[in-house]
C-alpha cells in the first residue's frame, strides 16, 4: 500500500489499477483533484503482450508527464508490412520513421504492455495527489448524491466526491449502474504470446510491424523492446 497524506477535500475514487485506471488518476490530479485509486491485487501488475502506439498515444504520453519513461523502451518499426498468409508473399509495405512524423506530427511505435503500465505507475506514486490501496476487491457503493461510499469485500470503506469505474471486463462497477449483464461472446478468439527475440527464426526477424493475412484469421508480429 502506498498512502499519502491528502487536503481534507474528498477525493475522486478510482477502481482497478490498470492502464486506464493509473492514466485517469494522473490527469484527474494534473486537474486538481486528489485520487484514491483502489486496487484489487496485492501489487500492481499487468498481464498482457504488445501495445501499438499511434500519434495521439505519444500525445497522450506529453499530457501524462511520461514520454521519458516511454521513451526507454517503446521501439519504432521502420514499416508496416501486409503479407500474404497463404504465398508468403509480401501485399504491400508503408515506411515509418521521420515520414510517418512529418505527416502525423508525432511517431508510430509498439512497446511491451507492462512497460507502459509501470511508467503510468511509477507516476503515480511519484504523485502527491494520488494514494494507491492495493488489496481492495471492491463488493458495492452507494451513491449519496452529494458523495459515494465504496465497500471492499472485506468491509473497508472509502468515501469520495466521484467514483470513476477502471475494473474491467468483468466491471462490477459498470454492472450496478447498467445491470447489462455478463460479457458477451465476440465470435473471436486471440492468442497473444511473448518470445525472447534468440527464440524467434533470423529470417523473421525484422524491425517492422508485419500482419500475415489468411482467410479467416491473421497473424500480428512485432519488436517489444529495445
Amino acid at each position: 500500500m502506498n498512502e499519502k497524506t491528502h487536503s481534507a477535500k474528498a477525493p475522486i475514487l478510482i477502481v482497478g489499477g490498470g492502464i486506464g485506471g493509473c492514466a485517469a488518476a494522473i490527469m484527474l490530479s494534473k486537474a486538481g483533484h486528489t485520487v484514491s485509486l483502489l486496487e484489487q491485487a496485492d501489487e500492481l501488475s499487468e498481464i498482457g503482450a504488445g501495445i501499438q502506439l499511434g500519434p495521439n498515444a505519444f500525445r497522450m504520453f506529453d499530457m501524462l508527464g511520461i514520454t521519458a519513461e516511454i521513451e526507454k523502451t517503446v521501439v519504432y518499426p521502420e514499416h508496416l508490412v501486409m503479407m500474404d498468409g497463404l504465398t508468403g508473399d509480401q501485399v504491400t509495405s508503408m515506411k515509418m520513421g521521420s515520414a510517418f512524423v512529418d505527416r502525423f506530427g508525432k511517431p508510430y511505435g509498439v512497446i511491451y504492455r507492462a512497460d507502459l503500465h509501470r511508467a503510468l505507475v511509477n507516476a503515480c506514486e511519484a504523485n502527491d495527489n494520488v494514494t494507491i490501496h492495493t488489496g481492495c476487491k471492491v463488493a458495492d457503493f452507494e451513491d449519496n448524491g452529494s458523495n459515494v461510499k465504496v465497500t471492499t469485500e472485506d468491509n473497508r470503506t472509502f468515501e469520495g466526491a466521484a467514483l470513476v469505474g477502471c475494473d474491467g471486463l468483468w466491471s462490477r462497477i459498470r454492472g450496478k449502474l447498467l445491470d447489462d449483464g455478463p460479457p458477451r461472446v465476440a465470435g473471436h478468439i486471440a492468442y497473444r504470446a511473448v518470445l525472447p527475440i534468440e527464440d524467434v527464426p533470423k529470417h523473421l526477424y525484422r524491425n517492422d510491424m508485419v500482419l500475415w493475412a489468411g482467410p479467416r484469421n491473421h497473424l500480428v508480429h512485432y519488436p517489444l523492446r529495445r
